[in-house]
């Protein structure tokens, strides 16, 4: 990547951190929904396709602590609703593995990490008609999904859940091209519901949005 892409994709990376910030206010918005998992696979294939500069692997290595809370902030709250749906029905097995904290899965080293939340998922797969009575949805679970794919890329191995296929051909600069026209076009229209209903929040988008040393 040159100097411009990678000031590009600082800016693509901090509308994905604020939107996973705030997810509470704008995944009640299906389209939404549909958009940010896009962007979340762009991501990961510009990580994917990314060449060996020395200011993208400083840059990418900071991004990976990041995927990594993310990935623990949202299984801590899914696994939150796992342990209480196999304590109600009297399943101590899997009270016991849904029994993880933040700080439990951000403290394991990043090979435990992959390991435990590859259970995690799977756990909440097999689950997912019963924990829907618990408010766990499926977008949820394809969140965690797209953000541990994330985090399995920035650490040099590949993803395992493949939300959305796309051509595996595209290049580094179609790549941006689609990332741009994806913010520009769809999530930028959508965003402007919350000018008004939530302005601090539409404000703080507004500030992710700016690309910084262009």
């Amino acid at each position: 990547m040159d100097q411009r892409q990678i000031n590009r994709l600082e800016m693509y990376q901090a509308v994905q951190t604020f939107m996973d910030t705030n997810t509470n206010i704008w995944n009640s918005v299906p389209i939404l929904v549909t958009f940010k998992n896009e962007l979340d696979e762009l991501l990961i294939q510009i990580n994917e396709n990314k060449d060996t500069q020395e200011a993208s692997r400083v840059y990418l290595s900071s991004n990976k602590t990041i995927q990594k809370r993310f990935v623990s902030e949202k299984g801590d709250i899914l696994n939150d609703a796992l342990e209480a749906y196999a304590a109600v029905e009297g399943n101590a097995v899997l009270e016991q593995k849904a029994a993880k904290s933040f700080t439990d899965l951000y403290s394991l080293r990043n090979q435990d990490f992959v390991t435990v939340v590859t259970e995690t998922i799977s756990l909440l797969d097999q689950n997912i008609t019963p924990l829907g009575d618990y408010g766990v949805t499926q977008d949820q679970i394809t969140d965690l999904k797209n953000s541990f794919d994330s985090f399995l890329v920035l650490n040099g191995e590949p993803r395992q859940y493949r939300i959305a296929q796309k051509q595996a051909t595209a290049t580094l600069s179609d790549l941006f091209d689609q990332t741009s026209a994806l913010l520009n076009n769809k999530i930028d229209k959508v965003m402007k519901q919350f000018k008004r209903t939530h302005t601090t929040f539409y404000n703080g988008y507004l500030a992710a949005r700016v690309i910084v040393g262009n």
